[in-house]
């Protein structure tokens, strides 16, 4: 039979059940960092794309300056820098999808690291509970078996005082 738990036990279940839940807290913290960087890198990546954007239509507004003024010396000249442009273009925004998928899967991959690892702690602190309460079960059955024998033995004592030892 297991034994009763006592009050330095049930403190140090409740000792690692605190402790459980600040480092679930830290966790936590430490995700919401990593969220707040990724969002930074996809902030960087925007903006990067946004310069990249200003400088093509820089250029596109100084092509068509030229352009009307030597319009039939550039033309083929022209329509190679535009193909070349978007070529560049395709290659940065394919580029970009990649990074974004990349850090998508790594963010999926540590979010589901840490749901696994607190379903594990969630369990153990759940199995732990459930000893405890066994025991607790197993204790207050003993007692209510000794209160009910020292309540018997009472009645007995008395019943045999009352009919037997009479003086």
């Amino acid at each position: 039979m297991s034994e009763a738990a006592t009050q330095s036990e049930l403190s140090l279940v409740l000792a690692e059940v605190r402790a459980m839940r600040a480092e679930i807290q830290s966790m936590d913290k430490k995700l919401d960092i990593h969220i707040a960087t990724t969002n930074e890198k996809f902030n960087t990546v925007e903006e990067k794309f946004n310069k990249v954007e200003e400088k093509l239509n820089a250029v596109r507004t100084e092509l068509k300056t030229e352009i009307q003024s030597v319009r039939t010396e550039l033309k083929t000249e022209i329509q190679s820098v535009r193909t070349e442009l978007k070529t560049e273009i395709q290659s940065v925004r394919t580029e970009l999808k990649t990074e974004i998928q990349s850090v998508r899967t790594e963010l999926t991959t540590e979010i589901q690291a840490v749901r696994t690892e607190l379903t594990t702690e969630i369990q153990t602190l759940d199995e732990k509970v459930s000893d405890l309460s066994d025991r607790q079960k197993v204790v207050d059955s003993r007692l209510w078996g000794f209160i009910v024998a020292l309540v018997g033995a009472i009645v007995a004592y008395l019943v045999k005082l009352s009919f037997f030892d009479k003086v």
